[in-house]
């Protein structure tokens, strides 16, 4: 049972690993995009979002909401795992 503990501990990190580059990349390409003088507008729903506000929006509810949480998780599970 330790060599399993020892082997996922290291392949969870390095998951977690790509998994922050990834998201590097993603902020990369975030911030590249520009903002929208009409983005608020765009935001409230009173305007069609343009392609920039969707890829933005999209791209800060990937990191937040599914990308972020999941790299928390594994890193949570690769901690206890070294200490089990």
């Amino acid at each position: 049972m330790d060599d399993l503990k020892a082997v996922m501990e290291k392949v969870l990190g390095e998951i977690a690993g790509e998994l922050e580059a990834a998201g590097e990349r993603l902020g990369v390409a975030h911030a590249s995009l520009p903002v929208s003088p009409r983005e608020d507008v765009m935001l409230a729903g009173e305007e069609e979002p343009d392609f920039s506000c969707r890829v933005r929006a999209a791209i800060e509810c990937a990191l937040r909401d599914h990308l972020e949480p999941l790299i928390a998780s594994l890193r949570a599970l690769t901690d206890k795992a070294g200490e089990a």
